[in-house]
This record gives structure tokens, sequence and C-alpha cells, in this order.
């Protein structure tokens, strides 16, 4: 069952129902009992795996706030204080983290290794030693997603930013809730479990805003990143055939779509969330309209931009390796060498560690890297960079020139999709010798444009479609745009949501013959 299958949305529909049936002490139950059978849908298998893993982390978390207790109850028995409190405290921590800590992270980082590199080992293996060796991997559904959210959970209950969740199942709800198990945001299980565990009462006024959120997102996904992905997924599947503006187009639709499709996907998770009272972190805040590469990245997929924060940067930033290194660097050459290396480091090590998030394959390790270099290279020459604006009179503050950043973002990131979307950099450097092959601007007037999965009403529907969501996006930047509709008389309202609704039904790729494209994210 997928997001967007009619199953779906009858499900919804269902657990809605005995949702608001039962009484608010409970609802919980349902909610965890519908997680659980959406998972089953993926395969029985997989939820078993999903079930084991959590139980090891909820025992991990459960032995380390036991071991703290007992730290707190030996000082408070020995009536200790300063220094011989610290050392205590420090001897139970140590043991918890050699014992408890490391040995649960390296079991939740080895099965997600496992499930997301075994195939491409066994591939290099035929490659290099011939060795023919069959087997399959069972990955669960949102095993990214859970992983990422419960290493953060054990962290934060290890470094104390965090309570243990006492209830094993409601621990279980908290990584198998279904509005975000597949494709995020990565849930922090401590704020999640204050939204899945409030006594929400029927708000009717919530319902249709995340009916109304919901179907906005399903508009994004098949009216515009389905009907984009038959021309790029045409064109970076022949490569050869292609050259010049066909791939630059293919680039360009190729970013369009990837941010239509996560946009869209986070929408429907959070509106089908809001139905139930419960609100899920923002994890997308109109990334176009970013003026720097590093503003984009805490605009997409933010709660992904706060976890790699979180739990690398920071601790890599105040390690004592790199403080070492640091301090070295500032004796021998100085303290402008030393903040270089103070800032290189721990961004490179996250952009890597992104990148291979992202994807097994050498792309998407080289996609790290270039947009880790861009970030450090726009972090150490920004004085730089003012000083030439000055120098040249640009006013910086002028909507023009932020338009500018805006336009230089979006390059930057369709640089980083052509990295990304051909899939290997074979084929990378495939669509870079192709573009630059030939300049065809005849493409958009001799029908070559239209004769590759969309034809001249298709660009109609994309264009105007991507100009309404700018559009509507400009409008959420200011404000609540379902709080704006909620204050228009009933008539215009209706007409909006059957527009919508009928938009999707005429313009929308589905039916007979076609296969829903899977949400991109959800892949990772």
């Amino acid at each position: 069952m997928t997001y967007l299958s009619i199953l779906f949305i009858i499900f919804v529909t269902i657990t809605t129902l005995f949702y608001y049936i039962f009484p608010k002490r409970i609802r919980w139950y349902i909610l965890l009992i519908a997680s659980a059978w959406f998972y089953w849908c993926a395969g029985y298998d997989k939820l078993l795996i999903v079930i084991m893993t959590s139980l090891v982390i909820w025992l991990a978390s459960r032995a380390i706030s036991r071991q703290y207790k007992k730290a707190e109850q030996e000082i408070a028995e020995q009536g200790i204080g300063g220094k011989e409190k610290a050392a205590l405290l420090g001897k139970y921590k140590r043991k918890c983290r050699k014992f408890i800590l490391i040995p649960t992270l390296c079991f939740l980082v080895g099965v997600l290794a496992y499930c997301k590199f075994a195939l491409m080992l066994a591939d290099v293996l035929w490659q290099i030693f011939s060795l023919d060796i069959s087997f399959e991997v069972i990955v669960p559904l949102g095993i990214s997603y859970y992983t990422f959210s419960s290493v953060g959970y054990l962290l934060d209950v290890y470094w104390k930013k965090a309570e243990h969740i006492g209830n094993y199942f409601k621990f279980a709800l908290c990584v198998l809730y279904f509005p975000q198990i597949v494709q995020g945001p990565i849930a922090r299980y401590n704020r999640l479990e204050k939204e899945l565990f409030q006594e929400h009462p029927f708000d009717f006024k919530q319902i249709c805003f995340g009916m109304q959120l919901m179907l906005y997102g399903y508009a994004k996904k098949m009216i515009l990143a389905d009907r984009l992905s038959l021309y790029t997924s045409k064109v970076f599947g022949n490569l050869q055939c292609y050259e010049g503006l066909v791939i630059l187009i293919a680039v360009i639709a190729s970013a369009f779509q990837i941010y239509m499709d996560f946009s869209g996907c986070m929408d429907i998770v959070r509106g089908a969330s809001q139905i139930f009272g419960v609100t899920l972190e923002h994890n997308f805040m109109h990334p176009f309209f970013s003026t720097s590469t590093a503003e984009f990245w805490r605009r997409w997929h933010i709660t992904l931009g706060i976890w790699f924060k979180d739990y690398v940067y920071m601790p890599v930033a105040v390690s004592k390796w790199l403080i070492k290194l640091i301090t070295k660097t500032r004796n021998l050459f100085g303290k402008e060498a030393a903040k270089v290396v103070n800032i290189i480091i721990p961004l490179l090590i996250v952009w890597l560690l992104t990148g291979i998030w992202h994807g097994t394959g050498w792309n998407y390790v080289v996609w790290g890297l270039y947009y880790g270099t861009i970030i450090i290279c726009s972090t150490l020459f920004m004085g730089q960079y003012k000083k030439l604006a000055k120098l040249l009179h640009i006013d910086m503050t002028k909507k023009s020139y932020q338009r500018f950043q805006m336009v230089r973002t979006f390059l930057v990131f369709a640089g980083g999709r052509l990295i990304a979307a051909p899939g290997t950099l074979t084929n990378t450097w495939i669509a870079i010798k192709q573009m630059f092959s030939g300049f065809n601007p005849w493409v958009f007037w001799d029908g070559t444009l239209y004769s590759m999965g969309l034809d001249y009403k298709d660009w109609c529907v994309v264009i105007i479609g991507l100009l309404l969501v700018r559009r509507i996006s400009i409008f959420q930047e200011r404000g609540s745009v379902r709080e704006a509709i909620a204050r228009r008389n009933i008539v215009l309202r209706w007409i909006i949501y059957y527009a919508a609704f009928f938009a999707i039904l005429i313009f929308g790729i589905y039916g007979s013959g076609y296969n829903a494209s899977d949400f991109i994210y959800g892949n990772f």
C-alpha cells in the first residue's frame, strides 16, 4: 500500500473513524494497530525486523536510564557532591557508553549498512573475484528514517536530553507511525511522543485542513512530478540518443520533479497526520526561495539537516581529536589556518555522510562532496565576497540581487541533479558531453521536445502548474493559505476544493497501464 493508492485513502478514512469513535485515552492504540497493519502490507518479514530493532533500542535506552538512576541513588545514599559526584557520574556514563550505547549503535548502523550496501558489495565481489553470491536482502520500509530517529533518541537518552519512554508499545508507535515512516520527517521521539499521546479532541477544522494539505500534495505529485518523470526518465535512460538543450531541459526538469515529488509527499503525510490532531515537524520550507546553498539545505529536508547538525557536526566540532588538530595547526600555521581546519573537517564529514545516506553509488559520494565544497567555500570566502560586492557597488539588499541569488542557488541545485539523476558517474559524464556537443534551439518548434514522453499540452500543464505552485508558495511565505481560504465564503471555498480535486482527476498521471512512480526520497 503506497500513499498514492486508493487503498491508502480508504485506510486513512477507516482509521479516522475508529480514532474518533474510541475514548481519547486509548486512541493511540488505534494508531499503533493502523501503523502495524500499514507496515504489514509491505511484508510481514519487514515488520518483524522493525519490531526486533525497536525492541533492541528500547531495551538499550531502558538500561541506560536505569544506570543513571542507580548512579543518582548511590550519590544520594553517600551524600557526595562536587568532584566526587562528577567522578561517579562519569564512571556510570563510561559504563553505559562501553557496554550499551556503542554496541547498540553498531547494531543499528550495521543493519542499515547491510540493507544499503550488501547487494553492491556482492556485485563488486563478482566483478573482482568472479564470486557469484546470490541472496535476497530484506529492506524494511523507511529504514534510513527510523534508524536515524532511533540513533538520535538513544543518544539523547545517553546525553540526558530526553527521557526513556517507559512503555514499549508507545515507543513502537513512535517508530512505526505510518504518516512519517516511509519518507520522513526524521522524528524526534521525545517530541513525537507528546503529540501522539495527547488527548486530541475532534476538530472538524483540523480535519478539513489536513485533507486540503493532502489534496495539494497529491496535485504536486500526480500532476507535476509524475508528468515530468515521463520526460526525465526517457532522456536519462537514453543519453546517447540526445544532445544539447534536450539534456539541459531534462536536468532542469529533474530539479523541479524532485521538488514537487518531495514537497508533495511532505504535504500528504503532514495532512494525514493533522487529521488525527498530530503535528509533524516541518521538513520542507520553499527551498527555491533560498539565496544561498547553505540556506537551501536549511529549507530542504529540514529534519535531516538538523539531525546531522546535532549528531554529527556538533560532536565532531567539539571532539578531542579535532580540538587537538586545531591547536596544533594554530601553533604551526596561525589562527587563520586553524579556522580553516575548524570549518572544513566537520562540514566535509557531514556532507560525505549526507551523500552516502542519499545513495550507494560513487555518484552520491561525489554529490556530497560537491555540496560540501560549495558550502565550505562560501563560508570561507564570505568576507571577500562582500568586499568584492562593495567594490563593484552591488547593493546586496535589493530584490533584483536577491532574485539573482535565487537563480544561482537553483542552478547549483540543478548541478547536483546532473550528478545524481543519471544514476552513475559514467552516465553523468555522458550527459555533460552530450549537453555540450551541440546547440539545438529548434527542438522548441520542430516537435522534437514534444516526442519524448510529453506533448505540447503536457508541457503547458507543467508550466502553468509550476507557476501556480510558485504563487501559492509566495502566499505561504507570508502566512497560512488554508486559513485565508477558510475566511472566504462557502461558495468560493468549495469552488477551490472542487477545482483542486478535478484537476487531479483530469490532469493527474494514473490509470490502466501506468505504474505510479515511487516517491524519490522513499528510496533513500
